[in-house]
C-alpha cells in the first residue's frame, strides 16, 4: 500500500511538474545567456543596448529566460568601420559597424550559427552613436533568426547525446547526498528530449528528499529555540521557524505536532501561531506537490546562480 501511495505521488508530482514547467521561464527550454566580454571595450551606452538587443533577439527566437545551464552563449563581436563627426552645430558623431551575432558552447568554444549585420548611427558621443548603431539591428530579420534556429537545433543535438549523462551523473551526486545539485543538472534536459519525462520523475524524488532534509533543519533550528527559551517568546520564535517548512511529509507533521504538544503543555495553552500551522500542514495534495515542485526550481535557480563565475572560451570563432 505505501509503495502504491509513494508512485502515485510521484506520478502526481511530474504531472504537475510538467504542466508547470510549460508557463515557467527556462523550466524545460533551451536558454540562451546575453553575453559580451569586458574586451569588447564598449561604453555604456552601447554596452547596454547590446545585451538587451541580444536578448531581445533570443526573446523572439524562444529561447530567453532564467535557464539552469548557462554554457550557451549569445553574443556579438562590434567592429568599427568607420567613426567621424559632423560639420553641424551642435556637432554629432556617426559610425559605422560591423556586428557579428553568435550563439554557441561558451564552456568549449564551439560556434553554432552566426550572423552579419553592417548598421549606422549618429549620436552626441561615439558611444551613443554606436548604441544607435546597434539598436538599428532588426531583431526578427529572418536570416538572423534562421541562425538562431540553427544555433537551437545544436543545443538540442548536443542534449540527445548526453541526456543519458546528465541523468547518471545527477544520480551519483544524489547518491553523495548532493540533491540540489543533482536537481539543477536534471532541470537542464529540455521538454524535447527523449529523457525529459525521466527526468522529471528522478527531480521529483530528489527534491522531496532534499525538502525533507530542510525540513527537518527548520525543525532542530525549533526545537532549538523553544528549549533556549521555554517562555511565550521561545514558543513564539518556535513557531516562527516552523513556518519555513515546505511540503510537509507525514515524518514532518509528526515532528511539529510533538514539539507543538510539548510547547502546549508547557505553556497550557495554544497560541493562534500553531493552530495557524497546523491549518497550512492541512493543505490538499496538489498544493502540497506544487509547493515542491515550486522549491525544487527555486532551489535550482539559486544553486546555479551560486556556482563560480562561468569563464567563456569564444575567441570569436
Amino acid at each position: 500500500m505505501v509503495k502504491k501511495l509513494f508512485i502515485f505521488i510521484i506520478s502526481s508530482l511530474c504531472f504537475a511538474f510538467g504542466l508547470k514547467a510549460q508557463t515557467d521561464n527556462g523550466i524545460g527550454r533551451i536558454c540562451l545567456n546575453p553575453y559580451i566580454p569586458e574586451s569588447e571595450g564598449l561604453g555604456e551606452q552601447s554596452y547596454s543596448m547590446l545585451i538587451s538587443k541580444l536578448q531581445q533577439i533570443a526573446t523572439i527566437g524562444g529561447m530567453s529566460g532564467a535557464g539552469f545551464d548557462n554554457r550557451f552563449i549569445i553574443t556579438a563581436h562590434v567592429q568599427k568601420i568607420k567613426s567621424s563627426q559632423t560639420e553641424t552645430i551642435p556637432q554629432k558623431n556617426t559610425v559605422h559597424l560591423n556586428i557579428g551575432i553568435y550563439v554557441g558552447d561558451g564552456l568549449d568554444g564551439i560556434l553554432f550559427s552566426s550572423y552579419m549585420s553592417e548598421n549606422k548611427g549618429i549620436g552626441n558621443s561615439e558611444d551613443q552613436a554606436m548604441a544607435y548603431a546597434i539598436k538599428n539591428i532588426n531583431a526578427a530579420q529572418p536570416q538572423l533568426q534562421e541562425a538562431i534556429a540553427l544555433g537551437k537545433q545544436r543545443i538540442l543535438d548536443y542534449y540527445n547525446k548526453i541526456a543519458d549523462g546528465i541523468i547518471n551523473t545527477a544520480s551519483a551526486s544524489a547518491s553523495a547526498g548532493n540533491y540540489d545539485e543533482a536537481v539543477n543538472m536534471l532541470f537542464s534536459i529540455p521538454m524535447t528530449n527523449g529523457k525529459y519525462e525521466t527526468a522529471q520523475v528522478l527531480i521529483a524524488q530528489y527534491a522531496s528528499k532534499s525538502l525533507e532534509n530542510k525540513n527537518m533543519t527548520l525543525i532542530r533550528k525549533a526545537y532549538s529555540a523553544w528549549n533556549t527559551n521555554q517562555t511565550e517568546q521561545g514558543a513564539a520564535d518556535a513557531s516562527e521557524i516552523l513556518e519555513g517548512v515546505q511540503a510537509p511529509s507525514t515524518k514532518i507533521q509528526s515532528e511539529v505536532t510533538k514539539l507543538q504538544k510539548e510547547i502546549s503543555s508547557r505553556l497550557k495553552t495554544e497560541s493562534d501561531r500553531e493552530y495557524q500551522l497546523r491549518t497550512k500542514e492541512q493543505q490538499n495534495a496538489h498544493d502540497k506537490q506544487m509547493a515542491a515542485i515550486k522549491a525544487a526550481a527555486s532551489v535550482a535557480k539559486t544553486y546555479a546562480a551560486s556556482r563560480p563565475k562561468v569563464i567563456y572560451r569564444h575567441m570569436w570563432w
